[in-house]
Protein backbone atom coordinates (compact mmCIF):
# COMPACT_ATOMS: atom_id res chain seq x y z
CA UNK A 1 0.00 0.00 0.00
CA UNK A 2 2.92 2.34 0.46
CA UNK A 3 3.55 2.34 -3.08
CA UNK A 4 0.02 2.90 -4.02
CA UNK A 5 0.21 6.15 -1.92
CA UNK A 6 3.12 7.30 -3.69
CA UNK A 7 1.08 7.76 -6.76
CA UNK A 8 -1.45 10.14 -5.51
CA UNK A 9 0.42 12.87 -5.51
CA UNK A 10 1.05 13.68 -9.28
CA UNK A 11 -2.86 13.84 -10.01
CA UNK A 12 -3.16 17.11 -8.47
CA UNK A 13 0.16 18.56 -9.14
CA UNK A 14 -0.60 18.03 -13.30
CA UNK A 15 -3.80 19.79 -12.31
CA UNK A 16 -2.17 22.46 -11.04
CA UNK A 17 0.57 22.95 -14.05
CA UNK A 18 -1.91 22.77 -16.04
CA UNK A 19 -3.83 26.09 -14.72
CA UNK A 20 -0.29 27.56 -15.25
CA UNK A 21 0.28 27.67 -11.33
CA UNK A 22 3.72 26.97 -9.62
CA UNK A 23 3.02 23.66 -8.04
CA UNK A 24 3.84 22.67 -4.78
CA UNK A 25 4.59 19.35 -4.31
CA UNK A 26 6.83 19.44 -1.44
CA UNK A 27 4.98 22.45 0.95
CA UNK A 28 7.54 22.30 3.51
CA UNK A 29 10.30 24.64 3.81
CA UNK A 30 13.79 23.62 3.52
CA UNK A 31 16.08 23.90 6.77
CA UNK A 32 19.81 23.58 7.25
CA UNK A 33 20.39 20.45 7.31
CA UNK A 34 17.53 19.18 4.79
CA UNK A 35 18.75 17.29 2.32
CA UNK A 36 17.12 16.80 -0.97
CA UNK A 37 16.39 14.01 -3.21
CA UNK A 38 15.24 13.82 -6.71
CA UNK A 39 15.25 10.33 -8.99
CA UNK A 40 13.76 9.40 -12.48
CA UNK A 41 10.99 6.57 -13.07
CA UNK A 42 10.96 4.01 -15.39
CA UNK A 43 8.13 5.95 -16.75
CA UNK A 44 11.06 8.61 -17.21
CA UNK A 45 8.99 11.16 -14.74
CA UNK A 46 11.04 13.06 -12.06
CA UNK A 47 9.95 12.25 -8.62
CA UNK A 48 11.06 14.22 -5.09
CA UNK A 49 11.42 13.82 -1.38
CA UNK A 50 13.39 15.39 1.47
CA UNK A 51 15.43 13.80 4.16
CA UNK A 52 15.20 15.98 7.10
CA UNK A 53 17.75 17.40 9.51
CA UNK A 54 16.24 14.75 11.95
CA UNK A 55 16.21 11.63 9.70
CA UNK A 56 12.81 11.21 8.88
CA UNK A 57 11.45 11.15 4.97
CA UNK A 58 9.21 13.19 3.17
CA UNK A 59 6.10 11.14 2.20
CA UNK A 60 4.82 10.25 -0.27
CA UNK A 61 6.92 11.51 -2.94
CA UNK A 62 6.13 13.99 -5.13
CA UNK A 63 6.02 14.00 -9.03
CA UNK A 64 6.89 16.96 -11.45
CA UNK A 65 4.28 17.12 -13.76
CA UNK A 66 4.65 17.16 -16.91
CA UNK A 67 8.27 14.87 -16.76
CA UNK A 68 9.09 12.88 -19.12
CA UNK A 69 11.66 11.20 -20.84
CA UNK A 70 14.20 12.20 -18.22
CA UNK A 71 17.70 11.50 -18.43
CA UNK A 72 20.83 12.93 -16.91
CA UNK A 73 19.44 14.59 -13.60
CA UNK A 74 21.87 16.46 -11.44
CA UNK A 75 20.97 19.02 -8.80
CA UNK A 76 22.21 21.53 -6.53
CA UNK A 77 21.18 23.13 -3.61
CA UNK A 78 21.89 27.36 -4.09
CA UNK A 79 21.73 29.16 -0.92
CA UNK A 80 18.52 27.09 0.12
CA UNK A 81 17.16 27.26 -3.51
CA UNK A 82 17.52 23.66 -5.18
CA UNK A 83 18.57 23.74 -8.42
CA UNK A 84 17.52 20.78 -10.68
CA UNK A 85 18.79 20.29 -15.01
CA UNK A 86 17.97 16.98 -17.38
CA UNK A 87 17.40 16.69 -21.02
CA UNK A 88 14.06 15.58 -22.51
CA UNK A 89 13.31 14.35 -26.05
CA UNK A 90 10.30 14.62 -28.12
CA UNK A 91 9.11 14.12 -31.57
CA UNK A 92 10.45 11.59 -34.25
CA UNK A 93 13.35 11.74 -34.89
CA UNK A 94 14.08 12.70 -31.50
CA UNK A 95 14.53 16.32 -30.92
CA UNK A 96 16.68 16.96 -27.34
CA UNK A 97 16.56 19.91 -25.27
CA UNK A 98 17.44 20.30 -20.96
CA UNK A 99 14.93 21.61 -18.79
CA UNK A 100 16.17 23.90 -15.48
CA UNK A 101 13.66 23.80 -12.79
CA UNK A 102 13.97 25.43 -8.97
CA UNK A 103 12.77 24.89 -5.68
CA UNK A 104 12.19 27.24 -3.22
CA UNK A 105 12.55 27.39 0.18
CA UNK A 106 8.77 27.19 0.84
CA UNK A 107 8.22 24.44 -1.47
CA UNK A 108 7.45 26.06 -4.67
CA UNK A 109 8.56 25.16 -8.08
CA UNK A 110 9.34 27.16 -10.91
CA UNK A 111 11.29 26.65 -14.54
CA UNK A 112 14.63 28.47 -14.82
CA UNK A 113 16.80 29.44 -18.22
CA UNK A 114 19.65 27.44 -19.38
CA UNK A 115 22.35 28.31 -21.42
CA UNK A 116 22.17 27.72 -25.04
CA UNK A 117 24.50 25.13 -26.34
CA UNK A 118 25.27 25.35 -30.18
CA UNK A 119 27.39 22.01 -30.42
CA UNK A 120 24.70 19.91 -28.25
CA UNK A 121 23.24 18.07 -31.40
CA UNK A 122 22.18 15.20 -28.99
CA UNK A 123 25.58 14.14 -28.46
CA UNK A 124 25.68 15.06 -24.78
CA UNK A 125 26.28 11.43 -22.69
CA UNK A 126 26.66 13.28 -18.89
CA UNK A 127 26.02 16.28 -17.14
CA UNK A 128 26.87 17.65 -13.90
CA UNK A 129 25.96 20.65 -11.97
CA UNK A 130 27.62 22.45 -9.26
CA UNK A 131 27.57 25.38 -6.90
CA UNK A 132 30.55 28.01 -7.28
CA UNK A 133 29.66 31.41 -5.49
CA UNK A 134 26.50 31.30 -5.35
CA UNK A 135 26.13 30.66 -9.38
CA UNK A 136 25.32 27.74 -11.53
CA UNK A 137 27.70 25.57 -13.11
CA UNK A 138 27.06 23.18 -15.78
CA UNK A 139 29.35 20.57 -17.20
CA UNK A 140 28.31 18.57 -20.03
CA UNK A 141 30.25 15.28 -21.37
CA UNK A 142 30.71 14.58 -25.20
CA UNK A 143 32.92 11.55 -25.53
CA UNK A 144 36.10 12.74 -24.31
CA UNK A 145 35.30 16.50 -24.00
CA UNK A 146 34.14 18.29 -21.32
CA UNK A 147 32.29 22.40 -21.71
CA UNK A 148 31.57 24.11 -18.80
CA UNK A 149 29.02 26.93 -18.91
CA UNK A 150 28.53 29.76 -15.55
CA UNK A 151 25.26 31.41 -15.04
CA UNK A 152 26.32 35.19 -14.24
CA UNK A 153 23.10 34.79 -11.97
CA UNK A 154 20.97 37.61 -14.26
CA UNK A 155 19.52 35.08 -16.84
CA UNK A 156 22.51 35.56 -19.22
CA UNK A 157 25.39 32.53 -19.38
CA UNK A 158 29.14 33.05 -19.73
CA UNK A 159 30.24 31.13 -22.73
CA UNK A 160 30.82 27.61 -23.18
CA UNK A 161 34.60 26.59 -22.37
CA UNK A 162 36.25 23.55 -22.97
CA UNK A 163 37.79 22.08 -19.88
CA UNK A 164 41.66 21.10 -20.65
CA UNK A 165 41.53 17.25 -19.55
CA UNK A 166 43.76 14.92 -21.28
CA UNK A 167 43.18 11.30 -21.81
CA UNK A 168 40.54 9.25 -22.37
CA UNK A 169 37.27 9.94 -19.62
CA UNK A 170 35.13 7.30 -18.05
CA UNK A 171 33.39 9.42 -15.75
CA UNK A 172 33.10 12.96 -14.21
CA UNK A 173 31.83 14.44 -11.63
CA UNK A 174 31.82 18.49 -10.19
CA UNK A 175 31.69 20.59 -7.23
CA UNK A 176 31.84 23.64 -5.97
CA UNK A 177 34.74 24.90 -3.59
CA UNK A 178 33.44 28.80 -2.63
CA UNK A 179 33.69 30.64 -6.30
CA UNK A 180 36.31 27.87 -7.50
CA UNK A 181 35.18 24.66 -9.18
CA UNK A 182 36.46 21.42 -8.84
CA UNK A 183 35.41 18.08 -11.61
CA UNK A 184 36.85 14.65 -10.59
CA UNK A 185 37.36 12.02 -13.92
CA UNK A 186 38.14 8.58 -13.89
CA UNK A 187 40.12 7.10 -16.99
CA UNK A 188 37.95 4.58 -19.35
CA UNK A 189 39.94 2.05 -17.57
CA UNK A 190 38.90 2.70 -14.18
CA UNK A 191 42.45 2.43 -12.85
CA UNK A 192 43.12 6.31 -11.41
CA UNK A 193 40.73 8.96 -10.37
CA UNK A 194 41.84 12.44 -11.02
CA UNK A 195 40.78 15.97 -10.13
CA UNK A 196 40.67 19.57 -11.83
CA UNK A 197 40.57 22.42 -10.03
CA UNK A 198 39.12 25.94 -12.29
CA UNK A 199 39.98 28.84 -10.19
CA UNK A 200 37.15 32.09 -9.45
CA UNK A 201 39.33 33.65 -12.25
CA UNK A 202 39.03 31.01 -14.88
CA UNK A 203 42.94 29.12 -14.57
CA UNK A 204 42.90 25.41 -14.58
CA UNK A 205 45.06 23.31 -12.62
CA UNK A 206 46.89 20.30 -13.51
CA UNK A 207 45.53 17.39 -12.76
CA UNK A 208 45.93 15.96 -9.50
CA UNK A 209 45.56 11.65 -9.63
CA UNK A 210 45.51 9.24 -7.59
CA UNK A 211 45.60 5.24 -8.44
CA UNK A 212 41.95 3.23 -7.83
CA UNK A 213 42.42 0.19 -5.60
CA UNK A 214 38.88 -0.75 -5.42
CA UNK A 215 39.05 -2.67 -8.97
CA UNK A 216 37.46 -0.39 -11.99
CA UNK A 217 35.84 2.68 -11.26
CA UNK A 218 33.00 2.93 -13.40
CA UNK A 219 31.35 6.55 -11.71
CA UNK A 220 32.70 9.14 -9.87
CA UNK A 221 30.66 11.91 -7.46
CA UNK A 222 32.14 14.26 -5.40
CA UNK A 223 31.51 16.84 -3.07
CA UNK A 224 33.39 19.09 -1.08
CA UNK A 225 32.99 19.34 2.86
CA UNK A 226 34.94 21.45 4.94
CA UNK A 227 38.34 22.16 3.24
CA UNK A 228 38.51 18.52 1.69
CA UNK A 229 37.36 16.90 -1.37
CA UNK A 230 35.21 13.83 -0.37
CA UNK A 231 34.81 11.44 -3.38
CA UNK A 232 32.79 8.10 -3.90
CA UNK A 233 33.12 5.77 -6.79
CA UNK A 234 31.48 2.84 -8.07
CA UNK A 235 34.26 0.35 -8.18
CA UNK A 236 33.40 -2.85 -11.06
CA UNK A 237 34.81 -6.58 -10.40
CA UNK A 238 34.00 -8.81 -12.74
CA UNK A 239 29.88 -8.95 -12.19
CA UNK A 240 29.68 -7.34 -8.25
CA UNK A 241 29.40 -3.58 -8.05
CA UNK A 242 30.57 -1.88 -5.03
CA UNK A 243 31.11 1.57 -3.19
CA UNK A 244 34.43 2.88 -2.82
CA UNK A 245 35.64 6.51 -0.71
CA UNK A 246 38.46 9.20 -0.37
CA UNK A 247 39.05 12.21 0.68
CA UNK A 248 41.62 14.70 -1.65
CA UNK A 249 43.18 17.04 1.19
CA UNK A 250 43.19 20.50 1.25
CA UNK A 251 46.93 20.02 1.17
CA UNK A 252 46.49 17.94 -2.02
CA UNK A 253 47.17 14.63 -0.63
CA UNK A 254 44.64 11.47 -1.01
CA UNK A 255 43.67 8.93 1.37
CA UNK A 256 44.16 5.50 -0.47
CA UNK A 257 40.36 4.26 -1.35
CA UNK A 258 38.08 2.48 1.26
CA UNK A 259 35.56 -0.28 1.27
CA UNK A 260 32.12 1.95 1.95
CA UNK A 261 30.11 -1.19 2.87
CA UNK A 262 32.65 -2.33 5.01
CA UNK A 263 31.87 0.46 7.60
CA UNK A 264 28.01 1.11 6.12
CA UNK A 265 27.00 -2.00 5.68
CA UNK A 266 25.97 -3.96 2.92
CA UNK A 267 23.43 -3.21 0.22
CA UNK A 268 21.50 -5.74 -2.29
CA UNK A 269 23.45 -3.70 -5.45
CA UNK A 270 24.84 -1.06 -6.55
CA UNK A 271 24.38 1.04 -9.73
CA UNK A 272 25.19 4.26 -8.98
CA UNK A 273 25.76 6.65 -6.21
CA UNK A 274 25.26 10.32 -5.83
CA UNK A 275 26.65 12.08 -2.80
CA UNK A 276 26.48 15.56 -1.28
CA UNK A 277 27.10 18.08 1.87
CA UNK A 278 25.04 18.82 4.72
CA UNK A 279 26.30 19.97 8.39
CA UNK A 280 29.35 19.19 7.56
CA UNK A 281 28.71 15.17 6.74
CA UNK A 282 28.43 13.67 3.73
CA UNK A 283 25.47 11.96 3.05
CA UNK A 284 25.39 9.05 0.05
CA UNK A 285 22.71 7.77 -1.56
CA UNK A 286 23.30 4.56 -4.12
CA UNK A 287 21.06 3.48 -6.15
CA UNK A 288 20.57 -0.18 -6.21
CA UNK A 289 18.34 -1.13 -9.33
CA UNK A 290 15.48 -3.48 -8.40
CA UNK A 291 15.83 -2.80 -4.32
CA UNK A 292 15.49 1.13 -4.36
CA UNK A 293 17.62 3.61 -2.60
CA UNK A 294 19.49 3.01 0.00
CA UNK A 295 20.99 5.67 1.93
CA UNK A 296 24.32 6.61 4.73
CA UNK A 297 26.18 8.99 6.23
CA UNK A 298 29.56 10.35 6.86
CA UNK A 299 30.22 12.06 9.82
CA UNK A 300 33.43 14.47 10.72
CA UNK A 301 34.97 12.21 12.53
CA UNK A 302 35.32 9.45 9.92
CA UNK A 303 32.48 6.81 11.09
CA UNK A 304 29.63 5.99 8.79
CA UNK A 305 26.22 5.79 9.31
CA UNK A 306 24.49 2.12 8.82
CA UNK A 307 23.00 1.82 5.07
CA UNK A 308 19.32 2.48 5.45
CA UNK A 309 16.37 2.04 2.60
CA UNK A 310 15.05 5.10 1.48
CA UNK A 311 10.74 4.65 2.10
CA UNK A 312 9.23 3.97 -1.15
CA UNK A 313 12.21 4.36 -3.51
CA UNK A 314 11.75 0.83 -5.44
CA UNK A 315 11.65 2.26 -9.29
CA UNK A 316 13.59 5.18 -8.96
CA UNK A 317 16.52 5.80 -10.92
CA UNK A 318 19.23 8.51 -11.46
CA UNK A 319 19.35 9.69 -8.18
CA UNK A 320 20.54 12.92 -7.11
CA UNK A 321 21.22 14.48 -3.37
CA UNK A 322 21.43 18.32 -3.11
CA UNK A 323 21.95 20.02 0.40
CA UNK A 324 23.61 22.64 1.89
Amino acid sequence: MAHLARLFVPLALTATMAAGAVPSAQAAPAAVGDVQMMGVTGGSQVWHTIRYADGNWQLPWGVLPNTVYATMLSTVMIDNVEHAVWRTQSGHPYQYSYVHIIRYGNGTWEYADLPYDPVDGGLTDAQAVADIGGRLAIVRKQGNTLRLAISRGNGTWNDWETVPTTGDIGSFAVSGNGSALRLAVSTADGVRVGVYDRSAQGTWSAPNWTPFNGGSATQVAITEVGSDLQVAAVAQNGDSASIWHSILHSNGRWDQFGYVEGAAGTVPGVVSVAVTASRGTMQLAVYTGAFGIYHTIRYSNGTWQRFDEVPDSEGIANVSIAGE
